[in-house]
């Protein structure tokens, strides 16, 4: 169930941050994964004209609600909501997404199957472990297809952070701001996995 979209969406500032960062255009096929209310979409489409936004979302409710908010907004024709679990999706279609979600083990093999190569993802908080972002505006790290990945558990937390920095600095930086979410278990075996004993 961690893959659910949230109840309260970001703002529509921090909204209109992620579709900048990822220079959404009309050439565009957005998805929102984890979709919550759907709001995302709404904006992609209406202010920065993608010419198709798809919002995925598990629970059958906030799916529900998402949908009849894009048919208040006259969008059908160009926001589709599905009610499933994004890892279970066709992503194919996708040039640009967004997940704001912690990231799993599968995901950075996942997708990178799922996704063709120039897709943009952006993530929140952090950028997968192991893949140095190509741009940030925090909280939003982008990330192009195909992944520029790193074994150097330095050079990843100095893209993180966006300064020159070790994991340790990494680390307490994580513990120490609040904004920062994320499973500190799931890290450590993320950072071991991919960077070897740290």
């Amino acid at each position: 169930m961690n893959r659910l979209g949230p109840e309260d969406y970001q703002s529509n500032r921090h909204i209109r941050k992620i579709m900048r960062l990822a220079q959404a255009s009309k050439r565009d096929v957005f998805f929102d994964l984890g979709c919550g209310m759907g709001k995302l979409c709404v904006i992609a489409v209406k202010e920065f004209g993608v010419k198709k936004a798809v919002g995925i979302e598990m629970h059958r409710g906030r799916a529900s609600k998402a949908a009849r908010f894009v048919r208040d907004q006259g969008l059908s024709d160009r926001i589709e909501i599905w009610n499933e679990d994004y890892m279970e999706s066709d992503l194919g279609e996708a040039t640009v997404l967004f997940c704001g979600h912690n990231e799993t083990e599968e995901d950075v093999p996942h997708f990178e199957d799922a996704l063709g190569n120039g897709s943009r993802f952006v993530s929140l908080f952090l950028p997968f472990v192991g893949v140095v972002p190509d741009a940030v505006d925090y909280p939003f790290y982008l990330m192009k297809l195909p992944f520029k990945k790193t074994e150097d558990g330095s050079r990843w937390a100095s893209a993180v952070l966006t300064k020159k920095a070790e994991v340790e600095e990494l680390y307490r930086e994580l513990d120490t701001d609040r904004e920062y979410r994320y499973d500190k278990r799931l890290m450590g075996r993320l950072m071991k996995d991919r960077f070897g004993g740290v």
